[in-house]
């Protein structure tokens, strides 16, 4: 009788693939949580404050950066039993245009009235996004900073072409932002106090006086 000879398993040949990045990318979970830009998850204290509608922005402006204080005054305007005001604690150099608008746009939906709190500066959209409370408070050495629309874009003619389109839709949109949040009603007002061909800075009492400002905040009394 002849032997029978056990049958070894064939070992697959594990195919090397080129290096790449996006490989790294492909084997990434997709399970983990996403936070904002240049910012870890959120504290408990700041997760604390939050539940409290305090709302702190001391970071520029992106979409990245700005999801946090979006979803938060989200759940706030969906939780019935949270009726008081939020503030928002402003301290920014400004940042992208269409993650600003979209903020502002969130600022109008919600229920509640919100309270915008200036300290350190409010720039460029910060500024934008400062003016917008329905009450707006500055601490007394904060700074604030308005400028035009500016955007550089290089490529073929009929991109430049559509670019400037944008252009005038933000100028016009800026234009108007003031209108609304200041105490001058026309465009020629605007132009010639406030929406300078510069860096226009102002001080909280130069704010206030151009109806940018309802309150300049006193600190309290040494006993």
């Amino acid at each position: 009788m002849k032997k029978k000879t056990e049958k070894i398993p064939k070992i697959k040949k594990k195919v090397l693939r080129p290096y790449s990045f996006k490989q790294d990318e492909e084997e990434e979970s997709t399970d983990l949580p996403v936070f904002s830009e240049n910012q870890g998850p959120p504290h408990k204290d700041q997760i604390e404050l939050e539940d409290r509608g305090i709302i702190l922005i001391n970071h520029s402006i992106s979409n990245n950066s700005m999801v946090q204080a979006t979803r938060r005054l989200l759940v706030l305007h969906f939780n019935e039993q949270f009726q008081d005001d939020i503030q928002i604690i402003l301290n920014s150099p400004g940042g992208d245009v269409d993650a600003g608008w979209a903020f502002i746009d969130m600022m109008k939906f919600v229920k509640n009235k919100i309270i915008t709190i200036a300290t350190g500066e409010v720039c460029s959209m910060a500024f934008s996004i400062f003016i917008a409370g329905d009450h707006r408070i500055m601490s007394p050495n904060a700074s604030a900073m308005m400028h035009q629309f500016a955007w550089y874009k290089e490529g073929h003619y009929s991109d430049l072409v559509a670019g400037r389109k944008i252009e005038d839709m933000e100028h016009k949109k800026d234009i108007q932002h003031l209108i609304t949040y200041s105490k001058y009603k026309t465009e020629a007002a605007v132009l010639k106090h406030l929406l300078k061909n510069y860096d226009h800075w102002l001080t909280p009492k130069e704010m206030k006086k151009h109806g940018l400002c309802d309150e300049i905040y006193k600190p309290k009394k040494k006993k």
